[in-house]
């Protein structure tokens, strides 16, 4: 019984290995290629190209609108700084005036400190024999002296004496070209302003023009527009009697005609010597002693009507009064009224630039 089952299948196993397969190969033979049918090619037919004959619409081009170009010109408010050299008259004559002086003194200071102001101030003698050394026991009066008054009062206190010769330009002159006397109050960059109080004319050799040019000269070539020379003292043309010596003998102020032409070649301020204050002279020199900038160049032409301001950001408004002006004679903005922008203030100008 077993052996027939052996044998069985033997007789199969021979079956299958003489048998082959068409599609993938046999166990015992070759593999089969398969025939590939080649592809049947059809004639294609390609039609002309037609033409769309529609109408053409022809296109113009216009330039786009022009817009003015705009110009922004930026600035910084420097601060004013200001050596304030007071030439005072230290004859007896003198006494009333300079107690009239020491009164109104201290408005003078309140307009240089609204304005912010960094001043010096400093007092000598017309009297050669005194040496053109600062007086007082406070030399300088700066922002931070305590009483500036009191310490004016102290610098236009003079021993008593009788003074010949008014050496008011000489003094000024030896002051000004002496390190070891104008040594911390002098500073530089800052703008000079010198201011004569007399009851006479200056007596000093040399030509008013000579010390004319000289001062003009002090801060080098120009800087003249910082330097100038103001005056109280005999108006002209026949001088006067101050109020406080009517009747004394020899109370007389002559007109200080060289005071007077220092005052004018700089373009200082000329006050007189017998007001009966001298509160507005001090105001007037005071205000021009404000040396923060007013006048602002524009770099281009404007157009007028597009002009705008800004300081600090803030739009501030065309008024000749109150705000900014333009004039086209310098191109430039001015501040001419009683706003001026403070010191270290950034001025914005904008504006479109005017056509050629």
């Amino acid at each position: 019984m077993a052996r027939t089952r052996i044998g069985a299948i033997a007789f199969a196993l021979l079956a299958l290995a003489a048998c082959t397969d068409n599609v993938g190969g046999g166990y015992g033979g070759d593999p089969v290629k398969p025939v590939v049918e080649p592809p049947p090619l059809e004639q294609v037919h390609v039609e002309p190209t037609t033409p769309e004959r529609s109408e053409v619409v022809r296109v113009v081009l216009k330039e786009p609108r022009a817009l003015p170009a705009t110009q922004i010109d930026a600035y910084k408010q420097k601060p004013g700084v200001v050596d304030i050299l007071w030439v005072i008259d230290n004859s007896g004559s003198m006494a009333h005036e300079r107690v009239e002086l020491v009164g109104n003194f201290q408005r003078f200071v309140d307009i240089l400190t609204a304005s912010q102001t960094d001043f010096h101030i400093g007092t000598i003698a017309t009297d050669q024999d005194l040496g053109a050394i600062l007086h007082g026991a406070t030399p300088i009066i700066d922002t931070h002296t305590a009483d500036p008054q009191l310490a004016f009062q102290d610098q236009v206190t003079f021993p008593p004496g009788r003074v010949r010769w008014v050496q008011g330009l000489a003094m000024m002159h030896k002051f000004l070209t002496t390190p070891s006397l104008n040594g911390g109050f002098l500073r530089p960059g800052a703008a000079l302003a010198v201011i004569a109080v007399s009851n006479g004319d200056d007596d000093s050799f040399g030509t008013v023009g000579y010390f004319s040019r000289f001062l003009r000269e002090d801060k080098g070539q120009g800087n003249e527009n910082i330097v100038s020379f103001s005056t109280i003292a005999g108006p002209l043309p026949n001088g006067c009697t101050p109020p406080a010596d009517v009747g004394f003998y020899g109370a007389e102020a002559p007109s200080a005609v060289r005071f007077i032409q220092m005052a004018h070649s700089t373009g200082g301020v000329v006050g007189s010597i017998c007001d009966t204050s001298f509160e507005n002279t001090l105001v007037e020199i005071a205000e021009a002693l404000n040396t923060l900038r007013k006048i602002f160049p524009l770099s281009l032409t404007p157009d007028p009507s597009t002009l705008t301001v800004k300081v600090n950001g803030a739009l501030i408004p065309q008024s000749a009064g109150s705000g900014w002006t333009y004039s086209a004679t310098l191109n430039a903005i001015q501040f001419l009224g009683s706003y001026v922008p403070p010191p270290k203030a950034d001025i914005q100008i904008k504006y479109a630039i005017a056509s050629p």
